[in-house]
């Protein structure tokens, strides 16, 4: 399996409950995510002390009207193109899943790191439909400040 990956800063003072970054699988193949890492920047300033959750939530539907992020990164220049796509915002989002299948608290002074290797799969079937959302939950960042988030995926 090849293996990719993309990164995307969130929009400032991010509202509760609010996607940031959606990974969607391509018609012909799915992924699986092995790598997610989140940060906070705050502009010019040091980020406030702040106790962040970030979701990773399932995704039922295509949406509609995606805005592209950035082109997936190929880690290594002998495959081909990441099939996937990786969009930061719809004018009407994809439908989520019942819940959250993973949460990652961390402070917003630090970061998380979450590997998933080997046994642990986050696993993203083909079909347009199917994708992963990051979705900032339960507190809403300050003014200036950004969630920062890169992930890694195999194809």
């Amino acid at each position: 399996m090849a293996r990719y990956s993309v990164q995307v800063e969130s929009a400032a003072a991010l509202a509760v409950d609010t996607g940031f970054a959606w990974l969607m699988a391509s018609a012909n193949n799915g992924y699986k995510l092995r790598r997610v890492t989140l940060g906070v920047v705050a502009g010019a300033s040091t980020p406030t002390s702040q106790q962040l959750v970030v979701g990773i939530n399932r995704v039922t539907t295509a949406g509609t009207t995606p805005t592209a992020g950035m082109t997936p990164v190929k880690l290594d220049p002998n495959t081909a193109a990441a099939g996937s796509v990786w969009n930061t915002a719809y004018s009407t989002p994809p439908t989520l899943g019942t819940a959250d299948m993973f949460r990652a608290a961390f402070n917003s002074q630090s970061g998380a790191d979450l590997p998933w290797e080997l046994l642990e799969e986050l696993v993203v079937s083909a079909g347009t439909a199917n994708g992963l959302v990051f979705i900032n939950r339960d507190n809403a960042l300050p003014a200036s400040h950004k969630l920062v988030l890169s992930a890694e995926f195999e194809e």
